[in-house]
């Protein structure tokens, strides 16, 4: 599932972020991109959830989007929902039963048995930072799990 994200600021200005990465944004010159057609269609989308955040313009002329998106989206290592079961699931369903696919997946026992002290909120970081850092040519295994819980746990 994609989560699609749009940043209004008061004056009109506004920012799309899709999973909480840029995509574009649309001012208020004469020069529209017409941002707004495309955020609707992205809507229509399977699995797409749209959620619309305001802010205020920020005072500083020198300001970016990422700016703002800091400040009102939440931070990655807050966002759970990614690394459930359901999460996979709702990926796996967008997808014809009979697709071809292959895979492995890594649960909560899987880093448990690399260091019984993790909490669901650190088992659940390593799993992001697992994500975050996958390299197709390496893939996941015991040595990037253990990686993602050593950085978790700061050592």
């Amino acid at each position: 599932m994609f989560r699609l994200t749009c940043i209004e600021l008061d004056n009109g200005e506004f920012a799309v972020y899709i999973n909480n990465h840029y995509l574009w944004s649309e001012d208020v010159s004469g020069e529209r991109l017409h941002l707004g057609e495309v955020l609707e269609m992205l809507f229509l989308l399977p699995g797409v959830e749209k959620i619309t955040l305001r802010s205020t313009v920020p005072e500083n002329n020198d300001w970016c989007w990422n700016d703002i998106a800091d400040r009102v989206l939440p931070s990655l290592s807050a966002c759970r929902d990614d690394m459930t079961v359901a999460a996979l699931i709702a990926r796996l369903q967008q997808y014809p039963a009979d697709a071809l696919c292959m895979g492995t997946f890594w649960l909560a026992d899987d880093f448990l048995s690399l260091d019984d002290s993790l909490s669901e909120e650190e088992i659940a970081e390593a799993m992001r930072i697992c994500d975050h850092s996958h390299d197709a040519s390496i893939g996941f295994n015991q040595d990037t799990l253990q990686f993602a819980v050593d950085h978790v746990k700061g050592r």
